[in-house]
């Protein structure tokens, strides 16, 4: 089988797998998810492999020996497991790397992944997960909801981040400084911080690009700094600021761009089910 391209075994009850077993120097893509290993040997000799699909298993780390790689990897699927290690070196092409659900505490030589776009390393159990931002400084999408951070959590500008989400990161300020977050993630297009502790808004002035946002169940009592906000965003096309401190029910009616109408419902509680504006439609 060693003209073997791709490969599924998704869904088995796989407990223990050795790669080097098999002639699979052809081999692109291989699923291993939804099975119950939790010891993988052999990576090293899937010289070709560019997709590899470890989700929902039982490994507890991951890493390949000293001096080999995979040259071609691009997608790493880790989501699921029990990792409480996982070393990135091996893998310097990866573009994709998903790590949700585990245990760890940060990702060993993730500085390494020069051509990295996408993380996501969502809901990490343990004593927190820690993210040095030099390391993701050119990522285009960070996934990090679900882990404690720090009101600091950006260190240094990240020009090519366009989608961000901390959601239930238990949040109680922003990067502030000079130029706040519109400084140090110029570019952002999309950004959740729903499920927060924020009391303020304004280290998110600066942010002129925004398409999306989305801060639903914060703590913020103002609205003048929130609409002082929106009125910076030319490009916003969709808001949603449901479960807010607020004392009153507020619709704003904005013009976009492209002069079609955008609402905004500043709604606290309750009295977002029982008096939402027929046009609004945050479900989505």
């Amino acid at each position: 089988m060693d003209g073997l391209v791709k490969l599924s075994l998704q869904g088995n009850a796989i407990k223990a797998i050795d790669l080097k077993e098999y002639r699979w120097s052809r081999l692109e893509m291989l699923n291993l998810s939804h099975n119950k290993i939790d010891s993988l040997q052999g990576l090293a000799s899937l010289q070709s492999l560019i997709a590899l699909n470890l989700d929902s298993n039982a490994l507890s780390a991951l890493s390949l020996p000293t001096g080999t790689h995979l040259p071609r990897l691009r997608i790493l699927r880790v989501s699921n497991n029990r990792l409480t290690q996982l070393d990135v070196g091996s893998m310097p092409h990866l573009r994709t790397l998903y790590a949700d659900n585990n245990a760890l505490s940060g990702i060993a030589q993730l500085g390494k992944l020069s051509k990295l776009e996408n993380l996501s390393v969502r809901n990490q159990a343990g004593r927190g997960f820690k993210l040095l931002t030099r390391d993701v400084r050119d990522v285009k999408r960070l996934y990090l909801s679900g882990n404690p951070l720090k009101s600091d959590f950006l260190q240094e500008p990240c020009y090519n981040l366009v989608y961000l989400e901390v959601a239930a990161c238990r949040l109680t300020g922003l990067p502030s400084g000079e130029g706040g977050m519109g400084r140090l993630v110029p570019n952002l297009r999309v950004l959740n911080l729903n499920y927060n502790f924020l009391e303020d808004v304004r280290a998110l002035e600066g942010l002129t690009r925004l398409q999306k946002l989305t801060i639903i169940g914060s703590r913020l009592k103002k609205t003048k700094p929130l609409i002082r906000l929106v009125q910076q965003m030319p490009d916003v096309e969709m808001l949603d600021f449901r479960l807010g401190a607020w004392l009153a029910i507020i619709y704003i009616y904005l013009q976009s761009s492209d002069r079609s109408a955008i609402y905004l419902e500043v709604a606290g509680g309750r009295h977002m089910e029982e008096r939402a504006h027929a046009d609004l439609d945050f479900s989505g």
